[in-house]
């Protein structure tokens, strides 16, 4: 994920992705708290625990571009102020690490999927924060594509030429968190 321009302006296809840090932190295990997830969308913040007890907290992707992988303090300093907001008691528990990620956006906050000017190469990318949850149907709808040739009436709007012709998928609250 997050690389998704530099393979096709390889093979001549431009896209109108974008790639945005994704950043999320742990703190030390502890015993069973969170039995779901927390979302906050007014403050842009998610929160879950991990089976080995460890609280996950992310937030929303960055406003800017970038290939850094580099965490930020100010990324830290914002997210634990809004998982204290909505979580009090994690303020006495040590955070354990943090990291980077990427995220290809599409203007439409959806993804690109099918074929493409170029004979044999198909994308399936811009999925933004939330292709982990649809890799099932991604990967049926994609081996259908395939397999017969014919672009699935599923993903038939994600295609990529939506963009020069203004249909763009109006999905933008299907992204898990707000951005």
């Amino acid at each position: 994920a997050g690389w998704t321009t530099q393979v096709t302006d390889m093979a001549g296809i431009r896209t109108p992705i974008t790639n945005h840090p994704l950043q999320a932190f742990v703190t030390e295990p502890v015993k069973p708290l969170l039995h779901k997830i927390i979302v906050s969308a007014n403050l842009h913040t998610y929160i879950s625990q991990t089976d080995r007890g460890e609280i996950l907290i992310g937030s929303e992707i960055e406003p800017y571009t970038t290939y850094s992988m580099r965490s930020t303090n100010t990324f830290l300093e914002h997210s634990t102020a809004n998982a204290l907001d909505v979580v009090p008691l994690l303020a006495r528990l040590k955070i354990q690490r943090q990291w980077t990620g990427y995220c290809d956006m599409t203007p439409d906050f959806s993804p690109i999927m099918g074929k493409t000017e170029v004979d044999n190469f198909l994308i399936d990318a811009g999925w933004g924060t939330w292709g982990f949850k649809a890799s099932a149907v991604c990967g049926e709808t994609m081996a259908e594509l395939i397999g017969t040739g014919r672009t699935p009436d599923l993903i038939e709007p994600f295609r990529l030429s939506r963009f020069a012709e203004e249909m763009l998928v109006p999905e933008k609250a299907a992204a898990s968190v707000s951005h």
